[in-house]
C-alpha cells in the first residue's frame, strides 16, 4: 500500500513537471510523453483538478496548469536559495580558517541565523546558533544587512524601530543611523564583546543586484577582536559572500 502511494505521488509530480513545459496538453500528448496508461493519466489529472492545480477545457479536451501551482514554490524563497547554496561554501571556508560562519536572513524585525558551521569548527563558542534571533540594529549580522539592503526596506525598518522606541527616541535613532552609515562606508560590521569573556562577530552583506539579501558572519573569542583581525578576515568574508551570491544568482558584481 505504501509503495502504491509513493508511486502515485511520483506520477502526479512527473505530470506537473511535464505540464509546466507547455501551456496546453491533451491526454494523447501527455500519454506520449509520460508513457503512462491513459486510465492512470485520467486519475492523476482528476486528482490534480480536484486539488486546484489543473483545470480542463471540456470543449477542446485540453488540460492546463492552474494558478494554484504557484503555491508550491512559495516556500522556496530567495533566502532559501542563499542558505542552500551557501551552506557548503561556508563549511569549506570554516575548514580553511577554522572559525565558524553563519548565514543570517531577515525575518520580520529581526535577523535569524539560518545556517551555522559551528558544529564543524574547532573554535566554536557555542554548539550551534541556528535559529538564533538577532537584533537588526545591535548585532553585526543585522547591521551588515540593514546598512546594505534597499533604501526602502531600511527606511521601513527604521520607522518601525522609531515607533517602538517611543517619543523620546531622537537621540537613539540618530545613533542607529550614524552606525549604519559607518557600516555602509566600511562595508562590514563588528559586534564587540560586552565583557572580557564574550564572543565577537564580524559580518558582511551578501549582495544581489547591489542590495543585501542576507549577511555572512564570523564569530570569534571576544578578546581576539582587533583591527588586525578585521583587516585579515574582512577580505575572506567578502570573497565568501560573493561566492555565495554567484552560486545562487550567477551574480557578476564585484565582491570588494
Amino acid at each position: 500500500m505504501d509503495n502504491e502511494l509513493i508511486r502515485a505521488v511520483v506520477r502526479a509530480l512527473s505530470v506537473l513537471r511535464l505540464m509546466n513545459t507547455a501551456q496546453r496538453w491533451t491526454i494523447h500528448e501527455l500519454h506520449g510523453q509520460t508513457q503512462l496508461p491513459k486510465s492512470t493519466l485520467f486519475r492523476v489529472l482528476a486528482t490534480l483538478q480536484h486539488e486546484g492545480y489543473v483545470k480542463v477545457d471540456p470543449a477542446r479536451g485540453q488540460y492546463t496548469l492552474n494558478a494554484k501551482v504557484r503555491e508550491l514554490s512559495a516556500g522556496y524563497s530567495e533566502q532559501t536559495r542563499v542558505v542552500t547554496a551557501g551552506a557548503p561554501i561556508a563549511l569549506r571556508v570554516t575548514r580553511e580558517i577554522k572559525w565558524p560562519l553563519a548565514i543570517g536572513v531577515r525575518d520580520g524585525e529581526v535577523m535569524v541565523v539560518a545556517h551555522s558551521t559551528m558544529p564543524y569548527s574547532p573554535m566554536a563558542v557555542h554548539s550551534t546558533t541556528i535559529g538564533h534571533r538577532l537584533s537588526l540594529t545591535e548585532s553585526a549580522i543585522g547591521q551588515a544587512y540593514l546598512a546594505h539592503c534597499s533604501v526602502a526596506e531600511r527606511n521601513s525598518m527604521l520607522d518601525l524601530f522609531e515607533l517602538s522606541l517611543g517619543v523620546r527616541s531622537e537621540t537613539g535613532m540618530q545613533e542607529i543611523r550614524g552606525k549604519l552609515s559607518q557600516v555602509r562606508h566600511d562595508g562590514y560590521a563588528v559586534r564587540r564583546p560586552g565583557q572580557h569573556n564574550d564572543s565577537a562577530t564580524l559580518a558582511v552583506p551578501i549582495f544581489h543586484q547591489g542590495e543585501a539579501i542576507a549577511a555572512l558572519g564570523m564569530t570569534i573569542f571576544g578578546r581576539l577582536m582587533s583591527r588586525r583581525l578585521v583587516e585579515q578576515f574582512v577580505p575572506i568574508l567578502k570573497v565568501t559572500a560573493h561566492e555565495i551570491a554567484v552560486a545562487v544568482f550567477d551574480d557578476p558584481e564585484p565582491h570588494a
